[in-house]
């Protein structure tokens, strides 16, 4: 009885905690995330070894995030779905703003089926969560080693020859400032492009304006997913594709104005 009267108050102390400290709140949805995320990728791991690293895996997790994500208040609203319905290889860059772009990546695999992000090869070392990228067929990539650039172009040539949307973070590292910016893009994502005559679809996420690392902010608030018409690279080469890098970023930085503005005003 006297156990049970603890455990009552404890529960009251977090549910109070929870609903007045924005410290509190941001810690406990980070910690519930990374709770279900481990314990999801168990799951993940035993449907996936009938047929590990097969585009099937990664849509039914897909499909089981989006319910997940659902409970900590995030509303994700995808436009312009369309440009992703067309079969056949393609390179999608999306802006990286959070660890949280995990959701958005999630909408986007749920609605295209096939689709093959690419990691930092430390992602493969988080205990079963990178096993599970694994097995859903995310591709992993190590920087510093000196087949990073044929790995990148290889991953390409594959997603070229099984249709399927080959994901990257063109700017490279997380940008979490608030001014509407975007990291300098690099170019590999652009050469993979290039390299197996697939365009390029720009992806943009209007910026959180209900999570920040700095306040220690986690709010309940929807961001926009805005897929724009895809970019046909054949009229570019080696020796122009930084215009093709500049006219995709310039695309990107004006998506990202149009669509964080009317958010960030709520």
């Amino acid at each position: 009885m006297e156990n049970s009267w603890i455990l009552f108050i404890f529960f009251i102390i977090i549910l109070i905690l929870f609903n007045t400290s924005q410290a509190f709140n941001y810690l406990i949805k980070f910690v519930y995330l990374t709770v279900i995320y481990m314990s999801l990728a168990f799951f993940v791991i035993l449907i996936s070894l009938p047929r590990p690293r097969h585009h099937r895996n990664g849509f039914i997790t897909a499909n089981i995030l989006h319910w997940v994500h659902r409970t900590v208040g995030v509303e994700l609203i995808l436009e312009g779905e369309e440009h992703l319905k067309p079969e056949g290889g393609a390179v999608v860059v999306l802006n990286h703003q959070s660890v949280i772009d995990l959701m958005p990546i999630m909408e986007l695999w749920r609605r295209i089926g096939k689709m093959a992000p690419i990691a930092k090869k430390s992602v493969l070392y988080a205990g079963p969560v990178g096993i599970a990228s694994w097995f859903v067929g995310v591709v992993f990539i190590d920087r510093n080693s000196k087949t990073s650039h044929a790995d990148v172009n290889n991953a390409g040539q594959l997603a070229k020859k099984n249709k399927t949307k080959l994901l990257v973070f063109p700017e490279g590292t997380r940008n979490g400032d608030k001014n509407l910016s975007m990291r300098p893009f690099k170019k590999g994502a652009f050469h993979v492009a290039l390299d197996g005559e697939m365009p390029i679809i720009p992806v943009v996420v209007s910026e959180y304006n209900f999570l920040d690392w700095k306040k220690m902010m986690f709010r309940p608030g929807r961001a926009i997913i805005r897929v724009l018409p895809p970019i046909d690279t054949s009229a570019y080469s080696k020796t122009n594709i930084e215009d093709l890098v500049e006219k995709t970023r310039s695309q990107m930085l004006e998506t990202l104005a149009e669509i964080s503005e009317p958010v960030k005003s709520r």
